[in-house]
């Protein structure tokens, strides 16, 4: 059995306010071409399909005409299940119409456990693997709130509650197997795995409040044979386990993943219980994004480098997506003009132009960073804003910083079915 595991799409993503429709509508018809190739049999998208809560018209077309052109495909069955960045309304609203193609969509828990558990089949009716569908987990499905907890009590609490829906799906899949005929049991997941790794200035959006940011995937059931995540930008194992992994964005989603490799999972299942094969198939890049950084006269040099590369492959990516930022050091009135005119006529595209300059903090600390707000986090900012108000009681510092989470992940999940 072939199965092929990507996630984080973000269709409808604008990056700096340009749109990404192009990219996506590139990688949609690869991964169709792959599936054929490969002789894929299922295909599961691990959360994070849309960029946003209500994507754009463009953003919903795209991706139900891939739904349609891939079930008419080698692939029997296909799996979506949502990320932090999806409504679960917005998902789970044509899934009825989905299922009967073989697409089967879990937006988000419903309290059946039964609507998570999908039986796959080969040619012959016969199964052949069980795929254990688990959304993203909010907080509000997973824990009650009550009144009076402390900060160490609200993530224990939700770890827990990660861990016991965890562990009730994967008791659902084996009561659902077949004895007599094992097959392999693969689960999803939509988190952020302690250990895993981001690169500076990638923006994920911290999907749960507290230390579970960073969910340890050592509590995941042994029963599952592979999990297939999403959440993170980079391909990566996850808590050392090489049968947990992250495919990874398939195109990058920032300037700080300019450059780097993407990819998908290629995952080749045995007879019954037998062993797994684990073969990463690299995205081609489409549209380049660069990210330039030094002092002045090495930015203008890399520049010229980057106009002897040329755009991206034929006419749909003539230019390069270029972020530039130049040390304070060398920073001369002159700068910016200078760049501009390096670039003027090539088939560069500056997006920005940033000052890089060390910028003293109020703990006392020197770190390198923009003199532009859009560059922090709302976290980070707010942070830094505790750390003016100087001596704090014990536990309020806490407290605040897990308030303020729960409020942005409330605002991030822009989850229509909310009162």
């Amino acid at each position: 059995m072939n199965i092929l595991h990507t996630s984080d799409w973000h269709l409808g993503q604008n990056l700096m306010f340009r749109e990404r429709k192009k990219e996506h509508e590139h990688f949609l018809d690869w991964l169709l071409v792959t599936i054929e190739t490969r002789a894929i049999d299922l295909l599961i998208v691990a959360g994070d399909i849309f960029d946003t809560a209500t994507p754009p018209n463009y953003a919903l077309s795209m991706y139900y005409r891939f739904l349609s052109r891939a079930s008419a495909t080698c692939c029997r069955k296909i799996v979506i299940v949502g990320g932090n960045h999806d409504s679960v309304a917005c998902l789970n609203a044509p899934r009825e119409i989905l299922a009967a193609m073989e697409v089967h969509v879990v937006g988000g828990i419903t309290g059946d456990l039964g609507e998570e558990i999908i039986p796959v089949r080969d040619g012959s009716g016969q199964p052949s693997a069980i795929v254990c569908a688990v959304p993203f987990l909010r907080d509000r499905d997973i824990r009650r709130s009550l009144p009076g907890e402390s900060y160490e009590e609200k993530n224990k609490a939700l770890a827990l509650g990660i861990k016991a829906h965890y562990e009730a799906v994967a008791e659902k899949a084996l009561e659902a197997l077949d004895r007599s005929r094992p097959v392999p049991i693969i689960a999803t997941g939509h988190l952020f795995a302690a250990g895993g790794e981001v690169k500076e200035g990638e923006h994920i959006r911290d999907i749960h409040v507290g230390s579970l940011d960073k969910f340890n995937v050592s509590q995941i059931p042994a029963a599952f044979d592979y999990v297939a995540l999403g959440h993170l930008h980079r391909a990566q194992t996850a808590g050392g386990l090489d049968h947990v992994r992250y495919s990874g964005s398939p195109i990058p989603l920032s300037f700080s993943e300019a450059g780097s490799k993407k990819q998908v999972l290629a995952i080749t299942l045995g007879q019954g219980k037998g062993p797994i094969k684990i073969h990463p198939l690299e995205v081609p890049e489409f549209q380049r994004l660069r990210a330039v950084k030094g002092d002045l006269e090495s930015v203008l040099e890399t520049l010229e480098v980057l106009k002897a590369e040329g755009g991206g492959p034929g006419s749909d990516f003539p230019f390069t997506w270029v972020e530039i930022s130049v040390d304070s050091e060398t920073w001369q009135p002159d700068t910016e003009e200078r760049i501009n005119l390096g670039v003027e006529g090539s088939n560069l595209e500056v997006f920005a132009i940033k000052r890089l300059k060390k910028q003293a903090i109020l703990c006392g600390e020197e770190m390198d960073s923009t003199t532009e707000l859009a560059h922090f986090t709302p976290e980070e900012v707010f942070e830094k804003r505790l750390e003016a108000e100087g001596d704090m009681a014990p536990g309020v510092k806490e407290e605040m910083t897990l308030t303020f989470r729960e409020i942005t992940a409330m605002i991030d999940e822009e989850d229509p079915e909310l009162p």
